[in-house]
């Protein structure tokens, strides 16, 4: 199989830090992300379970993302693999998403420059698409702070975007 791996430069988590027109974007503090799915995750997950608007405030909670599906973030050390007892499946997608916090007074607008959103529309799932691109994204101790859980192959294209809206705001 053939090695393309030296054809581009890894990404750089401090290329993705940025800040104009009073708005801040930098990577997020996370220490674990951990994928939990089975048909009654919603109601046996012991942290707070965060969807659409919430503003999550506590350093470990969990994303709705579907409804036999959410992300752990900051939780606690679960082994991998199919757990029988509470008949779910868990992997650590620690390294699956790369995270982001955008901060300030036009957070919102510059996102809606790549999405449909509406905070007077709640919705039990935290999953997005913006700029084309599937995030989670859910607003985090503020409400003009928004963090975004996005594929860490596709991070630098979100940034790219979110540049180019931040310097449009």
């Amino acid at each position: 199989m053939r090695d393309d791996s030296e054809r581009w430069d890894a990404a750089d988590p401090n290329g993705y830090v940025h800040a104009a027109n009073g708005i801040t974007l930098v990577p997020a503090a996370v220490s674990r992300q951990t994928l939990l799915s089975g048909s009654r995750v919603l109601t046996q997950t012991e942290q707070s379970i965060a969807s659409w608007p919430d503003i999550v405030a506590d350093e470990s909670y969990a994303l709705s993302i579907r409804r036999d599906r959410v992300l752990l973030v900051n939780g606690p050390a679960v082994a991998e693999g199919w757990h029988e007892d509470s008949c779910q499946a868990v992997s650590d997608a620690s390294d699956a998403y790369a995270v982001l916090d955008m901060s300030g007074e036009k957070s919102l607008e510059v996102l809606k420059r790549g999405a449909e959103l509406n905070l007077n529309i709640p919705s039990k799932s935290t999953a997005r698409i913006v700029f084309g691109l599937g995030v989670f994204l859910y607003r985090y101790d503020a409400e003009n702070r928004f963090r975004i859980h996005v594929a860490s192959g596709y991070a630098e294209a979100l940034v790219i975007s979110l540049k180019g809206a931040i310097a449009a705001a």
